[in-house]
């Protein structure tokens, strides 16, 4: 018995054709329905960020960022003959979180070779130099004189050298590695960054375009991310046909995973899970990429499940499902019983959930969001926003401030705990290396 769960940084699921899209952006996600796989089609996140939303995975709590190393996990619930692996190239996530308590093999592009000795003196230094004035310029609100001073102090030529994050092909690489590396049972988690921005960074050509240059898409990027409100139309679609091409480049080498596992004899009997950490939005609320507050284009995300048992056809479940279910799935896939930490249930179980999903880097209190009945309650400190999804599917009607018995009753549902704290945010003491891709992916903006 083996299993792998496969997690897409940033995919929405309305950008997949099996949720309706018009481009067939993640086709290797058909060859798990083609063998009686099933399509979630309310798979709710636990987190609007890396940082929340896979700590909640690893190990089915709500505030799995808080427990991700000391347990327990997937990997430590698991039985010891079961070699368990994690696999990722996501920067944000390393630089957090250094360990996962119980896996075996624990593998992250931080740790890789560094990619600074490539860089020439002049240039660090030049990035030196502006490190230095930026936070001063943005402290202050100056972010068209910030980015006057960067293209003086270091022209894009310059800042865009160093690679952002680890390619789907060698993710692949060394998820093969892994498996044909072992013998025993295995639950390995690979976690691709490609559709993260900056997008279509590693494709050679873009699906569906534009043929950008790599400075010209992390310019792109960066003004969306520094004034969202200068982004016009034209450039909002080369961002959705980058992000586009991003999720296709990632299903190429998915699916080239898939073909080598049949080719090695151990796809028939393998399970597997299909998922992303999170969504991305467009300017729908005002901001690009996933810093808003628990939006819809942030929390629903795409979902699909093949077991080793397999069905008669592919199947669809409607109701909802939360990623914090994916670990004691996959502990009853080896016939596990479930630690009592876990907060999750079987993804196959039908039964009410009210998913709770934390943070956002639009605020500095800590936001936490529930889902029920229809109805989306987000707590934000001392301010609340409450939305009736089905005749507001896009959340911009906010009823809070007239419905106080219902806003009062969502409230409730959230444990105390989760809104003691702020978010996670971004590590404040990361390496030099690590702190460069982290700027690059704009969580540094």
């Amino acid at each position: 018995m083996n299993t792998i769960i496969i997690t897409l940084d940033a995919v929405r699921r309305d950008h997949l054709s099996q949720y309706g899209y018009g481009r067939d952006t993640l086709p290797a996600a058909d060859r798990l329905l083609e063998t009686g796989g099933v399509t979630f089609n309310q798979a709710i996140v636990n987190g609007t960020y890396t940082g929340i939303s896979l700590p909640s995975l690893l190990t089915s709590r709500h505030d799995g960022d808080r427990s991700i190393r000391s347990g327990p996990s997937i990997g430590s619930a698991l039985p010891d003959d079961v070699r368990t692996g994690a696999i990722h190239s996501n920067t944000f996530f390393a630089s957090k979180f250094n360990d996962i308590h119980g896996m075996d093999v624990y593998e992250d592009f931080v740790g890789q070779a560094s990619h600074d000795e490539a860089v020439p003196t002049t240039n660090k230094f030049a990035r030196r130099l502006f490190d230095t004035v930026r936070p001063v310029l943005q402290r202050t609100g100056l972010f068209e004189f910030a980015r006057t001073i960067q293209e003086a102090v270091v022209p894009a030529s310059l800042i865009h050298e160093v690679a952002v994050f680890e390619s789907a092909e060698t993710t692949t690489d060394r998820a093969l590695e892994f498996i044909r590396g072992t013998n025993d049972p295995f639950c390995l988690w690979v976690h691709y960054m490609d559709p993260h921005r900056p997008y279509a960074i590693n494709a050679d050509s873009p699906t569906y375009g534009p043929n950008l240059d790599r400075s010209e898409i992390l310019d792109l990027m960066a003004n969306a991310g520094v004034a969202p409100e200068t982004i016009d139309s034209n450039q909002r679609q080369m961002m959705v046909d980058l992000y586009d091409s991003a999720i296709r480049y990632t299903s190429e080498h998915v699916s080239r995973l898939f073909d080598e596992l049949s080719d090695d004899g151990l796809w028939e009997e393998m399970s597997v899970v299909l998922t992303a950490d999170h969504g991305e939005e467009f300017g729908k609320h005002g901001l690009y990429f996933h810093r808003n507050h628990p939006y819809d284009e942030l929390i629903r995300v795409p979902m699909f499940m093949k077991t080793s048992e397999g069905n008669s056809e592919a199947a669809k479940i409607n109701e909802p499902r939360e990623l914090i279910d994916i670990a004691p799935t996959v502990c009853h896939l080896y016939d596990v019983e479930p630690p009592e930490a876990f907060l999750g249930v079987d993804l196959r179980e039908s039964t009410t959930r009210e998913p709770i999903t934390r943070g956002s880097f639009a605020s500095d209190a800590p936001v936490v969001a529930v889902r029920a009945d229809g109805w989306k309650y987000i707590d934000i400190g001392d301010g609340a926003e409450l939305y009736d999804l089905d005749a507001d599917p896009d959340e911009q009607i906010n009823l809070s401030a007239n419905n106080p018995e219902k806003r009062r009753s969502y409230r409730s549902k959230i444990p105390d705990r989760l809104l003691e704290d702020g978010d996670s945010g971004v590590p404040d003491d990361v390496s030099n290396d690590a702190e460069k891709r982290l700027e690059e992916l704009g969580y540094l903006d």
